[in-house]
């Protein structure tokens, strides 16, 4: 299978090293070789991911200085200035949450996407100027706000940006920027969030004060925005992961409690597809400040009153997306190298959403453009994997009038008047970066098991490699030969999830479930290989082992 791609497989000699030591399965010892845990120190490391494993927030360039500003700040105002999605809100939060807590003057504000844009605007500025503030906290933005921070030091107000995004080679002239991805920042780990930056100027303010507070509460920010913001889940992402979903597992913050009444257990797969969306969606159809209001409320009536509201603009926004959805995917052009899609009046709240959705159908990077004003446009960059989307738009950087993000997801702004050079140069920049070969998906998965290997408890096992994201991917496995030995059952809104039996080669069977392959199911006349995942249905009355088929190839 030519887009089916096995992972490196580590020695024989490994793999029974670790076995003697960790008295597991081979199949599973591989699993962990592969993500570089082969020894038993590491093993109970990656299972038993500890706090105090965390790296010394005072490794991060600036930090001391701005946890003195921050001190200095109990005397005055301070305004958190956040992004409008998932690791801006849930930044904005917490923060506001602990200074709350320590008896700070803070206020927070989210800048109106369609009004104001992405990140720091002159209208917040303004609004802390005319609130009096003194020091503003920017989170998940202001490492390109130059202009934007020289406004605020002209007025008297100092600036600490707390940004993961990459930085230019012209920093705001901020008094303080937290931000490892800075070339001379020290600090070991260069993957945080927005929200995992904020938490580490959390964690140094705590260490100097006096009175101690419990910052592990506030983890379960820190776990929304890590896995929303498909940051990779390995070294200290993962253990603040960890520790953040058993906080919304064991003590769910007010504000989500109406959003987990019908999960049974939350884990990194229920937030990518249930609670970020939702959260996401009050940033996309009106503004996020609600998001924020709603993790920070204390009161039941008034956040039942929040959740309510943000699930109609999530019902909105899905019904908002479907239809651009059904608009772009008439215009993709198969023979580019791109796709690059204008549209008048798409609502912004969706083009991100939509930009990875057109990716699934035809996959090449993928940019969603619409109107912001009379004279620019805005669009969503989102890329595929192995190609930087960033680095392109850095080649095309004299067609575009402001732009930001990272080698998987971007933002950019247009002049109208460029729209057509620039979509011209992205299109060559691509077909050059990738010697004239079209993309293509390439299936990766991690070995082959005969189903037999699948009993409850290994599954059990491989469940606690989670949680899985980017960099630690739920493991795939391979199977050849099955065959589907009982009638499809077609279920979900659409009937578009398939659901029955299968035979592997050994005669072992298991039941099954698709979520995407209806077309290839029903037209299927011979054995299949396949490629899935596997969990435990826990909705009978005992655990059964389930199979999750991702893609099959009839032989």
């Amino acid at each position: 299978m030519k887009n089916w791609t096995k992972s490196d497989q580590p020695s024989i000699r490994k793999v029974n090293s670790l076995q003697a030591d960790l008295k597991i399965p081979n199949f599973i010892c591989s699993l962990l070789i592969q993500r570089d845990i082969n020894s038993l120190d590491k093993a109970k490391n990656f299972f038993r991911p500890k706090l105090d494993s965390l790296h010394d927030p005072y490794l991060m360039k600036d930090m001391e200085k701005a946890v003195d500003r921050v001190n200095k700040g109990k005397k005055e105002k301070i305004l958190i200035i956040g992004d409008y999605d998932v690791d801006g809100t849930t930044s904005t939060s917490m923060l506001y949450a602990y200074f709350k807590k320590r008896e700070f003057d803070v206020l927070y504000y989210i800048p109106d996407r369609y009004k104001e844009g992405y990140g720091v605007s002159l209208e917040s500025i303004d609004y802390a100027d005319e609130n009096s503030v003194k020091l503003i906290i920017t989170v998940d933005c202001g490492i390109k706000a130059v202009n934007e921070v020289k406004y605020a030091n002209s007025k008297g107000i100092d600036v600490i940006v707390c940004d993961h995004h990459l930085p230019d080679v012209d920093l705001p002239k901020a008094h303080s920027v937290l931000n490892p991805k800075q070339l001379d920042c020290p600090y070991p780990f260069k993957d945080l969030c927005g929200c995992g930056i904020a938490y580490k100027l959390i964690t140094a303010h705590n260490i100097k004060s006096a009175n101690k507070l419990n910052i592990r509460s506030l983890l379960d920010f820190v776990a929304l925005a890590t896995i929303s913001d498909m940051m990779p889940l390995i070294d200290e992402n993962r253990v603040m992961v960890f520790h953040g979903l058993n906080e919304i597992n064991n003590n769910p913050r007010l504000g989500l409690r109406n959003f987990l009444k019908s999960i049974n257990k939350v884990d990194e797969s229920k937030i990518s597809f249930n609670i970020g969306p939702r959260i996401n969606a009050a940033g996309r159809m009106k503004n996020g400040k609600i998001i924020v209001d709603l993790l920070t409320e204390e009161d039941a009536n008034k956040a039942n009153s929040l959740s309510n509201e943000v699930e109609y603009l999530n019902l909105k926004r899905r019904s908002i997306e479907k239809k651009v959805y059904e608009n772009v995917i008439k215009k993709i052009d198969n023979t580019k190298y791109s796709n690059i899609i204008y549209g008048q009046n798409f609502s912004t709240g969706v083009l991100g959403i939509v930009a990875s959705r057109l990716i699934e159908k035809s996959y090449k990077p993928t940019i969603i453009i619409t109107d912001f004003d009379e004279n620019l446009l805005t669009g969503s960059v989102r890329s595929v994997s192995g190609f930087d989307v960033y680095g392109a738009l850095i080649k095309c950087e004299k067609f575009l009038y402001q732009f930001g993000g990272h080698k998987f997801a971007a933002g950019i702004k247009i002049e109208k008047s460029k729209l057509n050079a620039f979509i011209e140069h992205f299109e060559k920049t691509v077909q050059e970066s990738v010697d004239g070969i079209m993309f293509e998906r390439n299936y990766k998965y991690d070995i082959e098991v005969p189903f037999s290997e699948l009993t409850v408890k290994n599954v059990k096992l491989i469940s606690r490699m989670s949680p899985f994201g980017l960099e630690n991917r739920r493991p795939v496995f391979r199977a050849d030969n099955c065959t589907i030995i009982d009638d499809l059952k077609f279920v979900g809104k659409e009937s578009q999830v398939i659901k029955s039996y299968i035979l592997d080669s050994f005669n072992t069977k298991l039941p099954f479930i698709s979520f995407s392959k209806k077309d290839e199911f029903i037209n299927l006349k011979s054995s299949i290989n396949i490629l899935f995942t596997v969990s435990i249905n826990s909705y009978s009355e005992t655990d059964q082992v389930e199979i999750i088929i991702k893609e099959i190839s009839s032989n």
